[in-house]
C-alpha cells in the first residue's frame, strides 16, 4: 500500500506545462495505478475503495503530505460502514461480530459456526445453520482480505 499512495501522491502534485498536458497526465496516472490495482492480486479486492477515494478525495486535498493521512482516515471510516452493513444484513450484534473478526485477524484461525450464531439475535434453523454460517464466515473473510490484509504502509 506504500506504494499506490506514493503515487497516489504523485498523481496529485501539479504537473508542468498546458492545461491539456495536466489532463492528459492526470489521466494516465490514474491508469497506470488503476492498472496496478487490477494486476496486482492482493490488490484487486481493494480497487473499488481506491477508485472512489480518487475520485471523491484526492481531488479535494490539498497538501500532498497529508494524502496518507486522509487515506487511513478515508478507509478506517470505510471499513465502519461495510462492518455496519455487513452486521445489518445479518442480524449480528455489531460488538461481538468485531471481536470475532480481531480473533480471526489474530489467530489466522476461522472461527467455528456456533461462535458465529452467538453474533446473531436468533440462532438459525438446523436445516439453515450450515448456510448462515458459512456464509457469514465467508463475508468475515472478504472483509478481512478488503480491510486489513495487505494494508501495513
Amino acid at each position: 500500500m506504500a506504494y499506490i499512495l506514493k503515487l497516489l501522491a504523485k498523481l496529485k502534485q501539479n504537473p508542468v506545462g498546458s492545461q491539456q498536458s495536466a489532463v492528459d497526465s492526470w489521466a494516465s496516472q490514474k491508469k497506470a495505478i488503476m492498472d496496478l490495482l487490477g494486476g496486482e492480486v492482493k490488490l484487486r479486492s481493494k480497487r473499488e475503495l481506491i477508485e472512489k477515494f480518487i475520485e471523491e478525495n484526492l481531488p479535494h486535498i490539498d497538501d500532498v503530505d497529508k494524502i496518507q493521512d486522509e487515506f487511513e482516515q478515508y478507509w478506517q471510516d470505510q471499513q465502519v460502514l461495510a462492518l455496519a452493513k455487513l452486521c445489518e444484513e445479518e442480524q449480528l450484534d455489531k460488538e461481538q461480530f468485531n471481536a470475532l473478526i480481531e480473533a480471526y485477524i489474530f489467530s489466522g484461525q476461522e472461527p467455528i459456526r456456533d461462535d458465529v450464531f452467538k453474533c446473531l439475535g436468533n440462532r438459525p434453523s438446523i436445516l439453515a445453520a450450515r448456510e448462515v454460517g458459512n456464509r457469514i464466515i465467508q463475508k468475515m473473510k472478504e472483509f478481512v482480505e478488503v480491510f486489513v490484509e495487505g494494508m501495513a504502509a
